[in-house]
């Protein structure tokens, strides 16, 4: 089995089948960069429900509103107090995608990381911050070249192709492919996923006979 993403799979398997290799070389991986800052507290509006800036998880930003920062997450309220002092907020910013080279240039991948850190704070400024606040302190800004696969249209013929080719090279069953680009990218969707592979795996070592007592009673 094997859930590494379908670009590292493509080079595995493609000794294999070249058309499985080529087939996975499809899937699209955008540039995500992530950036971690953190704010004073009084640098934030009083939300409408009064419980305090920030209290919550995070937030989506969908194209339409024109805002280049993909997300944020509360990382200070999600994960606890002890991520940063109790007057200050820190924030975990996504930006980038597979729509950013489209709708701006220059794309994400050609910017600093100072260019990049201050597009989110421009972008804060629009959703969270009060008029004028300053710059946060960056922490950290990380590349991720490769990210979150993309479903696009399409995306299951091309799982459907790639089964098909393991098929039609033969002596290929004992192969299960899993990763996010397989069951989704949702953390929930893949905890269920690997459970369900991994009963499709126990079930194929039971046909097979290659399987132990404790892996037999464990999946009965």
């Amino acid at each position: 089995g094997s859930s590494a993403p379908a670009y590292v799979t493509a080079d595995l398997l493609a000794p294999i089948s070249g058309v499985v290799g080529e087939t996975l070389e499809k899937f699209t991986y955008p540039t995500v960069y992530s950036v971690t800052v953190v704010y004073p507290k009084s640098a934030f509006r009083e939300p409408e429900h009064g419980k305090g800036p920030v209290n919550g998880f995070g937030q989506l930003h969908p194209r339409r509103e024109g805002i280049r920062t993909l997300g944020t997450i509360y990382s200070s309220s999600l994960f606890g107090d002890d991520r940063c002092p109790d007057d200050e907020v820190m924030l975990l910013h996504y930006i980038g995608g597979v729509q950013d080279p489209m709708l701006y240039d220059p794309p994400i991948a050609e910017l600093s990381d100072e260019e990049i850190a201050a597009q989110t704070h421009t972008d804060c400024l629009k959703t969270l911050l009060k008029p004028g606040a300053a710059p946060p302190k960056v922490l950290g800004v990380r590349c991720w070249p490769q990210a979150i696969p993309q479903f696009n249209v399409g995306h299951q013929k091309l799982l459907d192709r790639v089964q098909s080719g393991l098929w039609e090279v033969g002596g290929c069953e004992g192969i299960f492919l899993g990763g996010n680009y397989t069951g989704g990218v949702a953390l929930g969707r893949c905890v269920e996923f690997g459970q369900e592979k991994a009963a499709e795996v126990a079930g194929h070592l039971k046909k097979t006979g290659k399987v132990s007592a404790k892996v037999r009673a464990a999946s009965s």
